[in-house]
């Protein structure tokens, strides 16, 4: 499996964003995630640095106690990597005055080196699938104007350009919130991780022309430049493929 990712500041005066890719080579799984510090929240790039770096400390706690990989395992395994990164995020605000009330989203995969695993959000940085089918969303956004997406008050399109896009509903750093998980069988599309700065700078269509024409060393860097030309926004990116 080839992997790439790169986080930019953009526009912005710092960057909230987070990634990261690691390999646990005991068990031939890698996880990447992708976090996104709330912009007007306080400490942002403080909570995307904490979620990622406790999901990866559990994730790879988890991997030392058990051999078994079947798909409710690994789903497991990322569920309790999203739980210890959202309790890690709300006890540093507790414990940080000038913390509290940080929150930030998260996206992440956990996939075998046959391109199966598990896909789970909460917030509104995405996953995609690029390849002969197109572009194809994984997640499903945590936003309002995703519901209202959903209830037909608005057309993807909109949904996507709409001047709430912003307002997240769930979020690492708020207890209840509940993470969304999806199965994954990766074949020979290419998987994507993404904050919404992504998205802010290029449609979906650019983003499967951009994979669809870049040789995957340089497709991380290619994404997050392009997209630079247009967002307003950090952005990020992370991507697997397998050879």
């Amino acid at each position: 499996m080839e992997t790439c990712f790169r986080t930019e500041t953009g526009l912005r005066p710092r960057n909230e964003d987070a990634c990261g890719v690691w390999k646990f080579s005991r068990s031939g799984l890698t996880l990447l995630a992708v976090a996104d510090g709330l912009g007007g929240h306080p400490a942002g790039e403080i909570a995307s640095a904490v979620a990622l770096e406790e999901l990866r400390r559990s994730v790879e706690r988890s991997l030392a106690r058990s051999s078994n990989l079947d798909p409710e395992e690994l789903q497991n395994t990322l569920a309790e990597g999203f739980s210890m990164a959202d309790n890690e995020v709300i006890s540093r605000g507790v414990r940080m005055p000038e913390w509290r009330g940080m929150g930030t989203t998260l996206v992440a995969a956990l996939i075998d080196d046959q391109g199966r695993g598990i896909v789970g959000n909460l917030g509104d940085s995405r996953a995609y699938a690029v390849g002969s089918r197109g572009i194809i969303r994984l997640t499903v956004d945590h936003s309002r104007v995703m519901e209202m997406s959903a209830r037909g008050m608005l057309t993807p399109e909109e949904a996507d350009r709409h001047p709430l896009k912003n307002i997240v509903t769930r979020i690492i750093g708020r207890p209840g919130d509940i993470p969304d998980f999806y199965p994954l069988r990766m074949g020979k599309d290419v998987l994507i991780l993404c904050s919404d700065g992504l998205n802010d700078g290029l449609r979906e269509r650019e983003i499967e022309w951009i994979v669809q024409d870049t040789p995957f060393p340089r497709l991380c860097r290619a994404l997050v430049d392009q997209a630079l030309h247009e967002s307003r926004d950090n952005v990020t990116v992370a991507a697997a493929k397998l050879l």
